[in-house]
């Protein structure tokens, strides 16, 4: 605290009206949502708690306890819940799900965050982010060698997946925080992992900006701020322009506007340069690894987001038949494009049952109007289906031999004779669906 240079104006009553002017400027509570407040139970997030309180705009706390530090974790959400504010918690083993995603603590920390914010409905979440995160944030980027998003540091209002962040007191320096809280005989718990240098963020607020102030300017958070904004607004202006222009540049930045809103844990310009490379190409499906739980699968030419470890589960379908004449002939739109209609020579199926699986590894089939056999998966691709849609493809077959991929064609063998020969018509569509 002793070494940041802001000029620290009287805050006692200056804080919370700094924090209306932000929501205000910036839109940052719509009307109709909730907010939620994120409250660790340290300086910053107390503050931010009490200051909505004085400004008597609604909140529920969300506190979540990482289970880090043992007693102190527990003394935590103790104190958490004794403010007096309404509140959710919920606990989770951080270290344990670092270790089973292979994440890092922060990482994993960060990720259980997020999926608690998730959950709750039409709401914003508030966060205490402070002028003084700014900097040491601007200092972490350009080590990594950001772009100017990430050298523009963290935005008052952000949509990451389904989360609506807030933060209304980012140009609040941290020892204003402290003075008003100090000033108003507020309480907070000091987390001890906060001085702990093995995390790289400590390293930045305790040793690295202390000495550029030391040793290069003494106002240098000041002039990080002023060079954070300048850049924000620079960011701002290129992204009204990029729908004018497809140039790289645009293409870059949408493309990394893209990956952090779904939560990717960061974006350098190797992985961005990648995956456009594999847009470009737009040939069968490639997979490009963020790292090791989020990777970006592009599908002729399309990127997915994808994290976790978890497949998608083989879809259900049902299958109904009739008895009738005539032919009715498959709509041919796309293989897997339910519902769907075709029909069969009665004779025969005789009294075979007609069955639905999922596609399976050296399947093959002879498509009506080709020769020979084709292996489904070329089929599939020809189809251009996505690898990691095929599960969800049908394959309807009747003593084993498939007679039917519905929205594509059928077997060759099983066509209706004439137009009033005798046939089964069936029927398939997707569990759930009319």
């Amino acid at each position: 605290m002793g070494n940041t240079q802001y000029a620290v104006r009287n805050t006692l009553n200056t804080l919370p009206e700094t924090i209306r002017a932000a929501i205000g400027r910036h839109g940052l509570i719509p009307d109709g949502m909730n907010l939620v407040v994120g409250v660790s139970g340290g300086a910053d997030s107390v503050a931010l708690a009490h200051a909505l309180h004085q400004l008597e705009i609604p909140f529920t706390i969300a506190h979540l306890n990482h289970q880090l530090r043992g007693a102190a974790s527990a003394a935590d959400e103790r104190f958490v819940r004794e403010l007096g504010f309404p509140a959710e918690v919920k606990s989770v083993d951080v270290r344990k799900l670092a270790e089973e995603t292979g994440l890092s603590i922060e990482m994993a920390a960060r990720q259980a965050r997020h999926e608690f914010f998730a959950e709750f409905d039409n709401a914003v979440i508030a966060l205490a982010h402070h002028a003084d995160d700014q900097a040491e944030t601007f200092i972490l980027k350009l080590a990594r060698g950001a772009g100017t998003e990430g050298l523009g540091g963290m935005p008052f209002s952000q949509r990451i997946g389904p989360v609506r962040l807030i933060r209304p007191m980012l140009n609040i320096p941290r020892a204003e925080i402290l003075q008003w809280l100090e000033s108003n005989q507020f309480k907070w718990k000091e987390d001890a992992s906060n001085s702990d240098e093995a995390f790289l963020r400590n390293r930045v607020r305790h040793t690295i900006l202390p000495l550029l102030e030391k040793e290069l300017n003494p106002n240098i958070r000041e002039t990080i701020l002023r060079t954070m904004n300048i850049l924000r607004e620079e960011n701002d202006w290129m992204e009204a322009m990029q729908d004018q222009s497809q140039s790289l540049a645009a293409r870059r930045r949408q493309l990394r506007q893209w990956l952090f809103e779904n939560g990717a844990a960061e974006a350098g310009f190797d992985a961005v340069e990648k995956i456009l490379a594999l847009i470009d190409s737009g040939e069968g499906t490639t997979v490009f690894e963020l790292n090791n739980r989020q990777r970006v699968v592009v599908e002729y030419g399309k990127p997915r987001f994808e994290e976790g470890c978890s497949q998608p589960q083989p879809a259900q379908w049902t299958l109904s038949t009739e008895k009738g004449t005539g032919w009715r002939p498959d709509h041919g739109k796309g293989a897997g494009e339910l519902p769907a209609e075709a029909s069969f020579n009665a004779g025969k199926i005789g009294g075979s049952p007609i069955e639905v699986r999922n596609w399976q590894p050296g399947d093959r089939m002879a498509p009506l109007g080709m020769e020979g056999t084709r292996k489904l998966q070329d089929i599939l691709t020809d189809q251009k289906i996505p690898r990691a849609q095929r599960e969800s493809i049908p394959v309807v077959v009747c003593r084993g031999e498939i007679i039917w991929i519905p929205g594509y064609r059928t077997a060759r063998g099983w066509k209706v004779e004439g137009a009033n020969g005798k046939s089964v018509h069936v029927r398939i569509e997707q569990n759930g669906v009319i």
